[in-house]
């Protein structure tokens, strides 16, 4: 059985003609066959086609060029007729824009048999081969070869459809064929072969990650850049771009080559990556790494006090230091001081924080931040604890003597203890009864009062001071009751009755005769008594009944005499 050549009448191969449009320049035509193969034989017709792309206005004007000279034609289309082998060269056509397409060889070959490919192959592209005999030829037993092996791939007729192909597909392809001739002796089989080197082209370079500008410092619009180009006859071919951060992805595919970042932090930096692929994912390229590194524009900033050791009262002063790129020195920073996570002096030109006399509750921990106007770069500082020192302590009032009876002297203290690091700081105190001043500041820390009365009881506070009054504080109340003298004379006049009661009974034992052992138990009941009326007696004031004591004193030596008397006696 023999095959038969698919296409036994004359063929046709057409030229397409695309233009190329890239920013600011002119539009440029490309050049394809159709059908798409090539070398054709002669005598066969092919057609060249011109056109433009949609982005070209206007009505264009069309030249046709073979070897760098012009041949007649004005038309969109070229056709040539049956070609011979003065039809062997490089075309080129040329619009309005005076810009000629890249050249296309036609080849017209003479011969039995040609192994035809497309003009050019792309990787991505679905590539078929023809083995192809002449026109009304009989043949048979196709067989295709790369690189000197059979290519077991399916044949239809005598075309071998390979698919999609990259650049490995590259390579020396042969087909072998038997055509069938006829002789006086009779009709016979021989077989024919034709080779070829196909070359597959990049549809689009490797991609290149660039950055814009070349140095980018914090806060910059940073703009990453994947480039690639692709080959003039696929100009029209539409692309999708990737972008990956240290492997991972930071943009999606989409139709633009740029990964902008309106403000680049620090942790942009790092391995950049992007991939390239056409609409479809038929060719894909991944670009070489590239680090990328984003400058500081002011590193994070450092908080300190002044003085180190700060003391109520003290003027202290908090300094945000942080210091500008090289780069940037005119930029303008902006401050802002917290204290225990609340906001003390909000943002500002100045970097300091200052207290012009600081108290206890000014303890804390503090940070600062520092920001651009706009805020596109922010840092924050770590924590400082600030412990303020205790000038003074809280003042303690107290009153001199436990009870103050009227018109005794009353004395009444403000005391306090002042830091050792702030022994000579002059200090003033006042004085206050039930809220009213009974003494204003002065040096002193007592009020004195040399004849207390019952009008001078009452709560009193005292109050302690620097001499600017930068630091004050005020002593918790104390109660002073003043008692009266009469409570006092008549506990005593009591006393001294139930003495005089004692002393009656002694004498009315004696006069009865008691015995001894009597007087004895009645004697150390008296001693009892007796002892726990002095214990008490002695807490009070007793000035002023000197005379009252010395009778009761008198009178109880005067009976112990006589019951020591009696005793001797018995």
């Amino acid at each position: 059985m023999t095959d038969v050549d698919d296409n036994s009448h004359s063929h046709l191969l057409v030229l397409t003609v695309f233009f190329i449009e890239t920013s600011g320049a002119a539009v440029r035509p490309v050049v394809s066959l159709s059908p798409n193969w090539t070398p054709i034989f002669k005598g066969e017709s092919v057609t060249l086609t011109c056109n433009v792309t949609p982005t070209a206005q206007g009505n264009l004007g069309y030249s046709w060029y073979k070897n760098q000279h012009q041949i007649p034609g004005n038309q969109q289309s070229l056709v040539i007729q049956s070609g011979t082998r003065s039809d062997i060269g490089h075309y080129q056509c040329e619009t309005g824009t005076n810009v000629k397409s890249d050249s296309i060889r036609l080849d017209f070959r003479p011969g039995w048999l040609i192994l035809q490919v497309p003009p050019v192959v792309h990787e991505g592209d679905s590539l078929s081969l023809r083995c192809h005999s002449r026109s009304r030829s009989i043949a048979r037993n196709p067989v295709f070869y790369k690189d000197n092996k059979i290519i077991k791939s399916p044949v239809s007729g005598s075309v071998l459809h390979i698919g999609r192909v990259d650049v490995t597909t590259s390579g020396t392809y042969k087909c072998v064929k038997e055509i069938l001739f006829y002789y006086l002796s009779g009709k016979r089989y021989r077989f024919y072969r034709d080779e070829r080197y196909i070359t597959v082209q990049e549809m689009f370079t490797i991609p290149q990650i660039n950055m814009i500008p070349d140095q980018v410092i914090e806060g910059d619009h940073m703009t990453i850049t994947c480039d690639t180009k692709l080959s003039p006859r696929r100009a029209t071919t539409e692309l999708q771009f990737v972008f990956y951060r240290n492997g991972h992805n930071v943009q999606g595919f989409s139709s633009s080559n740029q990964y902008g970042v309106p403000s680049a932090q620090l942790e942009d930096s790092g391995n950049y990556t992007c991939e390239v692929q056409t609409s479809s994912g038929s060719v894909r390229k991944r670009s070489n790494m590239e680090h990328i590194h984003i400058q500081e524009l002011f590193p994070v900033p450092q908080i300190k006090v002044s003085p180190d050791q700060v003391t109520e009262g003290d003027h202290m002063t908090i300094t945000c230091d942080t210091k500008l790129s090289p780069h940037r020195e005119t930029t303008e920073l902006q401050f802002a001081f917290y204290r225990n996570g609340h906001n003390v002096q909000g943002f500002s030109s100045s970097k300091q924080y200052g207290v012009p006399s600081a108290q206890l509750e000014d303890s804390g921990n503090y940070i600062c931040e520092v920001q651009t106007p706009t805020g596109s770069v922010r840092k924050r500082s770590n924590v400082l604890h600030i412990q303020k020192l205790e000038l003074f302590t809280i003042p303690q009032i107290q009153v001199i003597a436990d009870q103050v009876t009227e018109g005794d002297h009353m004395t009444i203290t403000c005391d306090t203890k002042l830091s050792p690091h702030r022994e000579t700081t002059e200090l003033q105190f006042v004085f206050y009864r039930n809220g009213h001043n009974v003494q204003g500041f002065s040096s002193s820390n007592q009020y004195g009062v040399p004849s207390a009365q019952l009008e001078d009881s009452g709560n009193y506070t005292c109050e302690v001071q620097t001499s600017s009054g930068s630091v004050r504080k005020r002593s918790r109340e104390a109660h002073i009751q003043t008692k009266g003298p009469s409570s006092n004379l008549q506990s005593v006049k009591l006393e001294l009755k139930v003495v005089h009661s004692e002393m009656q009974k002694v004498n009315d034992q004696l006069s009865a005769g008691s015995t001894v052992q009597e007087l004895a138990e009645l004697k150390e009941q008296m001693q009892i008594r007796l002892d726990k009326n002095k214990s008490e007696n002695e807490k009070q004031k007793r000035q002023k009944y000197d005379h009252d004591t010395i009778d009761y004193e008198r009178g109880r030596v005067y009976s112990w005499n006589r019951f020591d008397g009696i005793k001797r006696d018995t």
